[in-house]
């Protein structure tokens, strides 16, 4: 259905309240028992409006993604605090959250509160995680695991999604690439995201070059590369 497909690329007012309201939590190093999600107040447009480049991201992501997202179980590995958790309800048939970070898992956790789906979130490495899944996610994280290919290895899934630099960490986009077509994963999309908010001048990135988003699926026949 074109339309419900372009429903899904655009990001909801109450998606973008979400966001806004475990960002404000995280940032201040409060809990979700010292401002409940129905008494936060959204931030005032002429203050701050939700950055461009994340709408984008949203598209990439939960737009290009739908059919690997739609009714599947889906492991995020590396999730950190699910801030794009909303985006797959009604969506996924499950979502299994994993992070080292217990600081994030804990607002992850808060997160998963406001939102219509079955998590399962915990503190874990991928390498500890044991599940059948239909989707992995791996969202800005795949070069900082040192041996991603191990974890690819470890789940037979359908369908991967990938959020990675050109190359970091001598991790590259195209030896993943390779990788994973060698396993019989088809490149469904890649596609450029520019990653740097053009209207946030005051915030520095942690990574420089070119940052890709990459669907793969290993029945898939058809690829788009921009």
């Amino acid at each position: 259905n074109i339309k419900h497909l372009q429903e899904i690329e655009m990001i909801s007012d109450l998606n973008k309240h979400r966001f806004e309201y475990i960002w404000h939590l995280y940032s201040n190093n409060i809990s979700d028992t010292d401002l409940p999600f129905h008494k936060h107040v959204k931030c005032d447009p002429s203050v701050w409006q939700f950055p461009e480049h994340l709408v984008e991201y949203h598209r990439l992501i939960f737009g290009l993604g739908y059919t690997s997202l739609k009714d599947k179980k889906v492991l995020d590995i590396g999730c950190g605090i699910s801030w794009y958790l909303g985006s797959m309800e009604n969506i996924v048939k499950k979502y299994i959250g994993v992070d080292t970070n217990e600081r994030r898992i804990k607002y992850a956790k808060i997160m998963s509160k406001i939102v219509d789906i079955d998590t399962d979130i915990n503190v874990l490495p991928a390498e500890a995680v044991s599940c059948k899944v239909d989707t992995i996610m791996m969202l800005s994280v795949a070069h900082q695991i040192p041996k991603v290919k191990d974890i690819f290895e470890k789940f037979d899934c359908e369908n991967i999604i990938l959020d990675c630099w050109e190359e970091k960490n001598n991790i590259s986009v195209n030896d993943l690439i390779g990788y994973l077509e060698d396993k019989g994963f088809t490149t469904i999309e890649k596609q450029l995201y520019d990653y740097a908010d053009k209207k946030d001048q005051g915030k520095g990135q942690d990574f420089e070059g070119d940052r890709y988003i990459l669907h793969f699926n290993r029945q898939a026949k058809q690829t788009t590369v921009t």
